[in-house]
C-alpha cells in the first residue's frame, strides 16, 4: 500500500475513531442531519483505541489492524498501529511524518497531495459538526431512524474520489458503530466503533459477517 494511500486511510480512521467516544445523553428522535453532526462532533483533545478490517483485491484474507488514534486538534491527528505491524503517522499542519517499526522517520508535505489536506480539513469540519464546510468537500446524506441511521459522505473533489470513492457510517443515537471506507480499486475498510469494536473478529472474517455487526 502506498504512503499516500495509507495516509488517506489514517484520515477517515482518525474521524471514526475519534467519534467512538460517548456522548452522555445523546439522542435523536429521527436523523435529522444537523442534529446528527451536532452529536457526532467531539472536543480536542481526544485519544481513542480502534479496529479495523481492510479488505482489497490483491489480499487473500482481510488485513486486521488495531492499535490508538489521538486527535488533538483542526490540523493534529496521530495514529499509531501496534498490531499486526508496528507504524505512527502524525500530522501536523501540512507536515506528515511516517515511522515504519524501528525505521527512520519519512516526512513529505500534504503540498504535495492536496487531496490529502482536503481530506483533513473535512474530517476536523466531521468532528467538529461543522455542515457548510463538510459540504464543500461531500455530499452528505442520512437515512433510517433512531434504532439505525447511516450517514453517507460522497467526494466532491476529483482528486479526494481517486482515494476515497465513498465514507458511509452506521449507528444508533449518537454513537456511531462502524465506518466504511470505499476506494476505487476495489478495496474497503471497515473501522469498528462502540460496542462493536469490542467483538472479536476472525483473521477470516467476510464482508457480510461485518455488514451484520455494523447493522
Amino acid at each position: 500500500m502506498s504512503i499516500v494511500r495509507r495516509i488517506a486511510l489514517t484520515l477517515a480512521a482518525g474521524a471514526a475513531s475519534v467519534l467512538t467516544l460517548a456522548v452522555p445523553g445523546a439522542d435523536l428522535a429521527a436523523p435529522d442531519l444537523d442534529t446528527l453532526l451536532q452529536h457526532l462532533a467531539r472536543p480536542a483533545p481526544a485519544t481513542t483505541p480502534f479496529v479495523e478490517v481492510h479488505f482489497s483485491p490483491l489480499l487473500s484474507r482481510p488485513l486486521i489492524v488495531s492499535g490508538e488514534l489521538e486527535y488533538s486538534g483542526p490540523d493534529s491527528l496521530a495514529r499509531t498501529v501496534d498490531k499486526p505491524y508496528a507504524e505512527h503517522t502524525e500530522i501536523h499542519g501540512d507536515e506528515v511524518s511516517v515511522v515504519r517499526g524501528n525505521g527512520k522517520p519519512r516526512t513529505f508535505s500534504l503540498g504535495r497531495a492536496p487531496e490529502l489536506k482536503t481530506l483533513l480539513s473535512s474530517f476536523s469540519a466531521l468532528l467538529g459538526g461543522n455542515r457548510q464546510q463538510l459540504e464543500r468537500s461531500f455530499t452528505l446524506t442520512v437515512s433510517g431512524d433512531d434504532a439505525h441511521w447511516t450517514l453517507g459522505l460522497t467526494p466532491r473533489d476529483s482528486r479526494v474520489s481517486q482515494r476515497v470513492s465513498r465514507i458511509t457510517v452506521n449507528g444508533a443515537a449518537g454513537s456511531p458503530r462502524c465506518m466504511t471506507t470505499a476506494a476505487p480499486d476495489g478495496s474497503v475498510t471497515v473501522m469498528l466503533m462502540a460496542d462493536a469494536a469490542g467483538t472479536p473478529v476472525p483473521s477470516g472474517v467476510d464482508r457480510a459477517a461485518l455488514d451484520k455487526l455494523c447493522h
